[in-house]
């Protein structure tokens, strides 16, 4: 199984991840009760696909109850700048989860191939009931800073995790034990509405939050600045982040949306923006959401703090 293990890394490679890491489907005690603790403190308040039926994530057999092997794959979407609202970078181009699903159906077809009869595989992005970064880091991949993110040592934060389960007992790699934050709190002090605290973070006071997953916009919606869509402030004072690789994916090229500002979104007709968010993430905010809350900024309304105005370049 080394060599297929091998094989699969070099694959992973070659479809354009920046990293390959395998470990066992096994349960993660200490990543799974503070998964728990966060539900049951409420930090997760509103995100329904974390808090419902917390049990499913509790051993990856859920996902594929054959499963003897996890494979964790970085995908950097990192676009050589550090910050540039209103748009988090993870959605300035195509739906990251179309383009990761495409390449993980290449590697399932492979170990199919050369597993053998009976071998079982299931991908995942981002939407199944698994704990991604903490197998992540038991893969070697990187460790879960103070923003509550998965860092790798060598691309820094700006990255997707996509993964497989299969039935084939495949060799681990060692896990990256270190937490390498160190005293460095940049993160947290940086966060313009207190949503962090070291390793943790409070969805309820989350700019990425109320502008992706709130499902309308309310009284309780703290300042969010310029940002329409998700927040990279956190990541963009990350000293980790010095590191990261511009991600050389043609699917993640920009969209024309990039280019705009508040004022710019807020004239645009739903019609077109329908048409430019179809095959992007941010579908998941909705036209109507988006439009709604570009022409409140535009009004000067949630603009009392002003996090992310400036572009910083790499």
């Amino acid at each position: 199984m080394l060599a297929l293990a091998q094989q699969v890394k070099a694959l992973a490679q070659g479809l354009g991840f920046e990293a390959c890491g395998i470990t066992p489907a096994e349960p993660l005690i200490e990543a799974y009760e503070r998964y728990l603790q966060a539900v049951f403190s409420g930090r997760l308040t509103g995100l329904r696909y974390l808090t419902e039926n917390p049990t499913l994530r509790q051993h990856p057999r859920t996902l594929l109850p054959s499963a003897q092997s996890l494979i964790l794959c970085l995908k950097s979407y990192y676009q050589g700048v550090r910050l540039h609202p209103p748009i988090a970078q993870y959605a300035w181009g195509e739906d990251y989860h179309r383009v990761l699903r495409r390449k993980l159906d290449i590697i399932s077809d492979y170990l199919r191939r050369k597993g053998g009869l009976g071998t079982e595989v299931r991908p995942f992005v981002d939407t199944a009931p698994i704990l991604e970064k903490p197998y992540a880091q038991q893969a070697g991949l990187g460790w879960i800073g103070k923003n509550t993110l998965l860092i790798s040592p060598k691309l820094g934060s700006y990255t997707f995790i996509a993964g497989l389960a299969t039935n084939l007992p495949l060799p681990p790699d060692a896990p990256l034990a270190k937490d390498l934050c160190g005293t460095c709190q940049r993160c947290v002090e940086a966060c313009p509405t207190g949503a962090l605290e070291p390793y943790k973070l409070d969805v309820r006071r989350c700019i990425a939050y109320w502008t992706i997953e709130a499902p309308a916009l309310s009284e309780g919606m703290p300042p969010t600045g310029e940002w329409l869509f998700g927040c990279d402030i956190c990541q963009a004072v990350c000293p980790w982040n010095r590191f990261a690789w511009p991600h050389g994916e043609i699917a993640f090229t920009p969209q024309p949306y990039v280019a705009w500002d508040v004022g710019t979104w807020a004239a645009a007709p739903k019609s077109q923006v329908r048409r430019m968010v179809r095959l992007s993430a941010l579908r998941r905010a909705r036209p109507e959401k988006l439009l709604h809350l570009a022409r409140q900024k535009h009004n000067g309304k949630h603009l009392e703090e002003r996090p992310g105005r400036e572009q910083v370049e790499r």
